[in-house]
């Protein structure tokens, strides 16, 4: 039968008050293999129990962090398409391309399916540059923000038909100025591009919540915004928007 041993050294030496030695007892016993195995069972399982989270809020916070990017490019869009309007042109060039005058912009017009010309990027890139407005509601325009001259993002942009400066339907007349309209755009992510070519794109916003991964992204846009454009010049202002966002909401540019 085995028995574990612990070697002892006793030490004695004088004591401070008198000359009767002390005895101190010195133990060289460390830990048991069993104990050092539960130490490291131990801290394997804290590792494992905090390492996803950790990993999920990362991805969590890259999603974000992607999404608010599609939206600023988004509202970029917006701002620039008003400031053309503000101008004051009869049919300013550079505005999105129209849908058909019974097309309703929320809820009727289809996902981009053809790849635009071109990448438009913060720096010079080799090859065609890309242009924005595409060339109609059906293509996208690739948009780079970090200068690699590779699409991130995907943005299609589109406009109802429009009144002119007496409420009435804009058809491009002599004496016509487009007044008002409604304007719709949709950011998608790069990963999103073969969906959307093959025809399976996705109009509603994407889902980032609870995922850390791609999840609908793959198909429908990480942005979306719509706004009611109307030159604020005009003395009918309120008219035309009443005229752009009728109640029934089954019009061209509801809103």
């Amino acid at each position: 039968m085995l028995h574990n041993s612990v070697k002892q050294q006793t030490i004695s030496f004088p004591s401070s008050e008198g000359l009767n030695p002390k005895i101190v007892k010195c133990s060289d016993a460390g830990l048991t293999l069993i104990e050092g195995l539960i130490a490291i069972v131990v801290i394997a399982i804290t590792l494992v129990s905090i390492t996803p989270p950790i990993f999920w809020a990362v991805g969590s916070r890259v999603q974000t962090q992607r999404a608010e990017q599609a939206l600023k490019l988004a509202q970029g869009e917006i701002d620039r398409v008003r400031t053309i309007i503000e101008r004051g042109a009869a049919d300013p060039p550079g505005l999105p391309p129209s849908v058909g005058a019974t097309v309703n912009v929320r809820s009727n017009v289809a996902a981009p399916n053809v790849a635009g010309t071109g990448v438009i990027s913060t720096r010079v890139c080799t090859g065609t540059p890309g242009t924005i407005p595409p060339g109609n509601t059906a293509t996208f325009a690739q948009i780079d923000t970090n200068g690699d001259c590779v699409a991130d993002y995907l943005l299609q942009t589109f406009r109802s038909q429009g009144l002119d400066q007496t409420g009435n339907a804009f058809t491009g007349a002599s004496g016509q100025v487009l007044s008002g309209f409604v304007m719709g755009v949709r950011v998608y992510s790069a990963v999103a591009q073969s969906e959307l070519t093959a025809g399976r794109g996705g109009t509603q916003p994407a889902s980032l919540r609870g995922t850390n991964g791609l999840g609908n992204q793959r198909n429908r846009p990480l942005a979306v915004l719509y706004s009611t454009i109307v030159r604020s010049n005009e003395s009918q202002n309120l008219e035309l928007y009443r005229k752009l966002c009728p109640a029934n909401g089954s019009t061209t540019g509801s809103c």
